[in-house]
């Protein structure tokens, strides 16, 4: 005669998994299945209160309020031998949530990891390996200004995102897809040429134009003997070297240094628009009125942190010289084209609608997508911006703008002539129109997102980290009596001492000294990356060097 089986089950919900294994199981089996919570809240659960019924009659002994980490407890020792013992993912019940199944499932995978599982007969789930966070090595660029070859060092929080090849020919990524489509619809309307003219990472600024909290500045080096290797004229060329301090900016120390002659004697700054070189491929180029001509590559600029704000994306200029007085008409055209191919681009779902909005250019709130116009061009007080709605966003959160169109005077050159230009943020409309939530998602090198898209597909993105954890820091400090607090600056250090995993940052508390005056900020860090694996000591050791950053570059008293 057959011996009789014994299973243990630990951890069950509603016992709908005892359920299933008891029907499966033949006479000779004893099932015992247990529970972390007493049998009174287990019966509200749906179907719970029938399935404890169905085991009882069938013979299964059902215990309550059995901890599975202290077995032990509840088991005699002639009781507490098993044939097998199931380890369902268990429940901890609904009060204490996913943090502690998370513990409990990561102690007993850390204790058994040097221990052998018998495999015959079992089916072996296979966790995939996230990316690992890399360690920053700073990266050179090399590029032509006045004349001279120069290099200058990548903000740290770039250095991942330089040179990645999103608009290549032979890219698949949803940037490039949704990029040719808007230009090839777009040409059916126009006669339009691609702008092929390299232009330079770096851009000429002017301190008295730009805010500098806003821009990246950079202060290149004179390159003695430039490498072969270097690209052509004005792009980039990625190089390793030791050592790179990311929170300085431009200041006295900085300019004193350029009239020493080791620097160039002009402030230049990463290029926080193409815009910038509307004049200059005006200037360079044969126009003929009426072409669309396109220009298109990646922008930098500071911002607060945000799932759609984008400190980098790639921008598509399309620029266009009319004759003086017409610009009405070729801006409504530009309009009315642009939002028909995105249209046609969005998921057909109710929740998207399409809205055009015309504002005043001094209007603080539309500088989003040309707060880096700067002195040039000179845009008119009227700007069109494209934004998409949808209906299941939070009511509080403004629409994504995605696009701007807007007019200027051709310049001194021909008095008769004017431009008309439209900007579109092709990574958040990628966002919009993939259904990615998290802009950080569009630059992972996870090869899972990619093979998303292969052959230029545009469907819903499907994220393949459905729960990532999050860990929450505070830090509060006092600020300077004789210094504005740069908000800005403050979240650009959580962008590079995190390496992009820190999701939100919110103002939790001020207060001001009655005697002294001085101001108290506290603010909360929630880190979360959306396609590593981050810890708890990970993110332990990056608040501790978050805490040690800004007390050095924001001159801040730690509290």
């Amino acid at each position: 005669m057959r011996p009789t089986r014994r299973f243990l089950l630990v951890g069950e919900g509603n016992f709908s998994f005892s359920a299933s294994l008891c029907d499966a199981s033949d006479h000779g089996t004893h099932i015992t299945a247990t529970c972390y919570e007493s049998e009174e809240r287990v019966s509200r659960q749906t179907l719970a209160k029938n399935n404890i019924q169905h085991l009882r009659g069938k013979g299964v002994e059902v215990c309550f309020c059995v901890d599975c980490t202290k077995l032990k407890d509840y088991f005699l020792p002639a009781k507490r031998n098993f044939d097998c013992i199931f380890f369902n993912f268990p429940h901890c019940g609904r009060k204490a949530g996913v943090t502690k199944n998370r513990e409990l499932l990561a102690k007993f995978f850390c204790r058994s990891q040097d221990k052998s599982f018998s495999v015959e007969g079992a089916l072996n789930h296979i966790f995939t390996r996230s990316l690992p966070f890399p360690h920053p090595r700073p990266v050179i660029c090399q590029t032509e200004l006045e004349g001279k070859w120069v290099s200058f060092q990548v903000p740290e929080i770039f250095m991942d995102k330089i040179n990645r090849g999103f608009l290549d020919t032979k890219s698949d990524h949803p940037v490039r897809t949704i990029n040719e489509k808007l230009i090839a619809q777009l040409s059916q309307a126009f006669p339009l040429q691609r702008v092929d003219h390299s232009l330079s990472l770096l851009h000429q600024g002017h301190l008295s134009a730009v805010s500098q909290s806003n821009t990246f500045w950079i202060i290149p080096n004179t390159e003695q003997n430039p490498s072969s290797e270097s690209i052509g004229k004005g792009t980039a060329r990625g190089v390793l070297f030791p050592g790179l301090h990311f929170c300085k900016d431009i200041g006295q120390d900085d300019r004193m240094k350029a009239q020493e002659g080791d620097q160039l004697s002009e402030h230049y700054c990463l290029r926080s628009s193409l815009l910038v070189y509307v004049q200059d491929v005006v200037r360079r180029l044969s126009f003929l009125p009426g072409t669309l001509h396109v220009l298109t590559g990646p922008v930098f600029r500071k911002c607060l942190i945000s799932p759609h704000t984008l400190p980098v994306f790639h921008e598509t200029l399309f620029i266009c010289e009319v004759d003086k007085g017409t610009e009405g008409s070729y801006i409504q055209m530009l309009m009315d084209n642009i939002k028909n191919t995105i249209r046609s681009l969005l998921p057909s779902l109710s929740c998207f609608t399409l809205n055009s909005m015309v504002q005043e250019a001094k209007s603080s709130e539309t500088i989003e997508l040309n707060d880096s116009v700067m002195a040039e061009p000179q845009l008119d007080k009227t700007q069109y911006f494209i934004c998409v709605k949808t209906d299941t966003a939070d009511s509080k959160a403004s629409d994504p703008c995605i696009g701007a169109i807007s007019a200027a005077p051709c310049g001194p050159v021909n008095s008769e002539l004017g431009i008309v230009f439209a900007s579109v943020n092709l990574d958040l409309l990628a966002m919009q129109i993939c259904g990615i939530s998290d802009w950080r998602m569009l630059w992972t090198l996870d090869e899972r997102f990619l093979n998303q898209f292969i052959g230029g597909e545009l469907g819903p993105f499907k994220s393949f980290s459905l729960h990532p954890p999050s860990y929450v820091h505070d830090v509060s400090f006092w600020v300077p009596e004789w210094e504005q607090f740069d908000e800005i600056a403050f979240h650009t250090i959580a962008r590079c001492v995190s390496q992009e995993t820190v999701m939100s940052i919110q103002l939790l508390d001020s207060f001001q000294h009655p005697e002294t005056g001085q101001t108290s900020l506290c603010y909360r860090l929630t880190f979360q990356s959306c396609d590593k694996a981050l810890t708890r000591q990970k993110v332990a050791e990056m608040q501790m060097q978050f805490r040690k950053e800004v007390q050095q570059c924001l001159h801040i008293t730690l509290r």
